[in-house]
């Protein structure tokens, strides 16, 4: 009898991507690992799903030497699908990754790579998203080599302190440098920090008759301290970041509370 835990390995990069196959090849020494990911490249997607169309899947081919399927869809849509349709049974774990390319601070909310693992915590599964810095991707062969032991330690902390039916998931990033460069790992608050993006003009044919925009920017507003996603990164920690889906400013409910009053309306 098989006892190895089930993973739903998917990304946001596609079924081809680097980061994904890199992930495979490690956790299928300890896990059952089936891929269900997007067809081509979602980045930037966020949490959006199909609703209003058909979903299209395929088997993914030997040649690609993954056992899974690639959907025709964004990230949430590979989660979803496979969980209530594609599967025999829910995974017990979901992996999102290894996306090309940080997804700390703000950025997380655009990532499509964290939105399926936000999706897998709807679903009440111990879900992860691990993204590596553009600078870093030469070393994502080392970075995935040491995504089990990552797993492990928060599934073994989870079941000494708290339950995952509180709606947790994890965004883990790795750094811009090699694994022997790493200064520690630290487990920090999601930054605020943010792109402060800008378009600019392109051509888009050879004849300067058509023109598109471009969107660029720097990270602005990051903090000093290594308490948060951003700067931990910078400086060559590996972060991880428990996130969860309360996005209420709760601070400021005391404060509306007299628009509760019932002549309110009549002033």
């Amino acid at each position: 009898m098989n006892s190895k835990a089930t993973i739903l390995l998917t990304n946001d990069d596609g079924y081809s991507a680097e980061g994904i196959k890199c992930l495979y090849t490690v956790l299928s020494r300890d896990y059952d690992v089936i891929v269900v990911a997007p067809q081509k490249e979602q980045s930037g997607v966020g949490h959006a799903f199909t609703f209003n169309a058909p979903l299209h899947y395929e088997k993914i081919p030997e040649s690609a030497g993954m056992n899974g399927y690639f959907v025709y869809g964004t990230p949430s849509d590979c989660v979803k699908f496979a969980i209530s349709y594609l599967l025999p049974q829910r995974p017990d774990i979901i992996v999102s990754g290894m996306n090309l390319g940080e997804n700390s601070g703000l950025s997380a909310h655009y990532s499509g790579t964290v939105a399926a693992a936000r999706e897998g915590a709807f679903w009440k599964i111990p879900s992860f998203a691990f993204s590596v810095c553009i600078e870093g991707v030469q070393w994502i062969s080392d970075y995935a080599s040491i995504v089990p032991q990552i797993l492990e330690g928060i599934l073994i902390s989870s079941k000494r302190n708290f339950a995952f039916n509180t709606n947790t998931f994890f965004n883990v990033n790795f750094p811009p440098c090699s694994l022997s460069e790493i200064k520690g790992t630290k487990v920090t608050w999601q930054s605020v920090a943010y792109f402060d993006d800008r378009y600019k003009r392109i051509d888009i044919d050879s004849h300067h008759t058509k023109e598109g925009f471009m969107i660029y920017g720097e990270k602005k507003d990051i903090e000093i301290s290594n308490a948060f996603d951003s700067r931990a990164l910078m400086n060559n920690h590996i972060t991880i970041t428990p996130l969860t889906f309360d996005t209420t400013a709760h601070e400021v409910l005391p404060h509306l509370r007299w628009l509760e009053e019932e002549d309110f309306m009549k002033r």
